[in-house]
């Protein structure tokens, strides 16, 4: 009898112990997934080089877990494709509020206030 409850202990931790790892794997690859819609996103509004005022934009991005954005960022109208940036942004809000909701996150609940953007020097920057 004592064996057998040994040998169902031993199961019983491995299986617990291998759903934990698999766990961090899986937080571990949807952070990933953050991480590098987030570089794309970067990298797609890079060229700030804009003509005036008017030509540099702010837009919101992600999602905290008590609300709001978690980050914005600078662009500059002429040289990015508006619609474009809208949709990659969209897609990394939604992944960031699954990911908020699934792995139960808590976060400061400070609220980020939107920059304000001004053409300086031929480049969009915050003020």
């Amino acid at each position: 009898m004592k064996t057998l409850f040994l040998k169902l202990s031993i199961v019983g931790f491995v299986l617990f112990s291998s759903c934990t790892k698999n766990d961090d794997i899986t937080n571990v690859s949807d952070e990933q997934k953050l991480v590098n819609l987030a570089t794309e996103i970067d990298l797609f509004a890079k060229n700030k080089t804009c003509a005036g005022g008017d030509d540099c934009k702010v837009i919101e991005m992600g999602a905290r877990p008590c609300g709001g954005p978690s980050r914005f960022i600078i662009y500059a109208l002429s040289k990015t494709d508006e619609k474009q940036l809208t949709e990659k942004i969209t897609a990394y809000t939604n992944l960031e509020k699954e990911l908020n909701v699934k792995y139960n996150k808590m976060g400061t609940c400070e609220a980020l206030i939107p920059p304000t953007v001004n053409c300086l020097n031929g480049v969009c920057t915050s003020n």
